[in-house]
């Protein structure tokens, strides 16, 4: 009878063990897969986050090296007008190349833009999140705010003055300026809008 007892025990135990060890076998066959699919995906968000931020790096490098040029631009600008205002009463004694290269500058149509294609990127997909670092995200959104106030002050600063300048010019004034059909710059200069 005892022997019975511990077959009986040994097999309640052992059916025990195989219980156990098959309903691990079952949760590690849907862990794994879980976890190997979860590694996956993180690395995946990691890759698209890094080539993400890439992007959003190289678009601000060229946004800064496309505010180096209008920057250029407007400080030869003021250099062109200032040589103009210097010269108003005599621009007619001027070498006439130096007069044109001057009238050029501060005529010229100009419109400014910087992209903001990487940061909208960002906005639309999940890769701000995945960013994970507070701080930079910040810093992204500065940078882009600091880029779109330099193109409204340069836009605003170009507005006001091609306002200005069609503000001088009307029906009358108009026969008054032009030569060889552009303006003089010679008459022009001597007006006040001038």
């Amino acid at each position: 009878g005892l022997n019975k007892k511990c077959v009986s025990l040994f097999s309640m135990k052992e059916s025990v063990v195989t219980f156990f060890k098959d309903l691990l076998a079952i949760v590690l066959g849907i862990f794994i897969p879980f976890a190997i699919q979860g590694m996956i995906d993180r690395s995946r968000d990691r890759k698209n986050t890094r080539s993400s931020l890439e992007l959003v790096r190289s678009e601000l490098v060229r946004n800064i090296e496309d505010v180096s040029i209008i920057n250029e631009f407007l400080l030869t600008e003021k250099r062109s007008a200032e040589y103009l205002l210097a010269n108003r009463d005599s621009l007619d004694k001027c070498p006439l190349d130096s007069v044109r290269y001057h009238e050029g500058i501060i005529l010229a149509d100009v419109s400014f833009s910087l992209s903001q294609d990487a940061l909208e990127l960002l906005k639309m997909s999940s890769v701000f999140q995945n960013v994970g670092n507070n701080d930079l995200s910040m810093k992204i959104i500065r940078a882009y705010d600091c880029c779109g106030t330099i193109v409204n002050n340069v836009n605003r600063h170009i507005s006001i003055r091609d306002t200005r300048f069609e503000n001088s010019i009307d029906r009358q004034s108009a026969g008054e300026y032009v030569s060889r059909g552009s303006i003089d710059i010679n008459e022009f200069i001597r007006t006040d809008y001038g």
